[in-house]
């Protein structure tokens, strides 16, 4: 008579391991990008923030918005994108809405194409 060894899933457990190992590491790599501060750019008159829009606006260009929003003393991330609309409170950048007053400076993108060697 054989003795019956209960079977041991290694593959699942070293499956479940690997799982674990990546789900720690893209939470510290979330922890890191959160850590980043972001220094403050140039205000901006609204003058200047009209000229911006009108020329991006004319010409279909994407912009950088920083806004004046502070969370433990850095700026958010700049909302990057094509304007694809405005009403009297604000711009639609791509999925994002931002309000007139919350423009600290914006500017047309410099996109760099894949080929060019500067």
């Amino acid at each position: 008579m054989s003795t019956l060894h209960p079977y041991q899933d290694r593959k699942r457990l070293k499956w479940m391991g690997f799982y674990l190992s990546e789900h720690t590491a893209q939470i510290d790599s979330n922890s890191l990008k959160n850590n980043i501060e972001i220094n403050g750019k140039n205000d901006m008159s609204s003058q200047e923030i009209a000229n911006v829009l009108e020329e991006a606006l004319i010409k279909d260009k994407s912009v950088t918005i920083q806004t004046n929003q502070l969370v433990n003393h850095s700026f958010l991330p700049d909302v990057i994108g094509k304007i694809k609309g405005y009403n009297e409170e604000g711009l639609f950048i791509e999925e994002s809405f931002v309000a007139y007053e919350e423009i600290k400076h914006i500017e047309i993108c410099q996109h760099h194409n894949w080929f060019d060697l500067d």
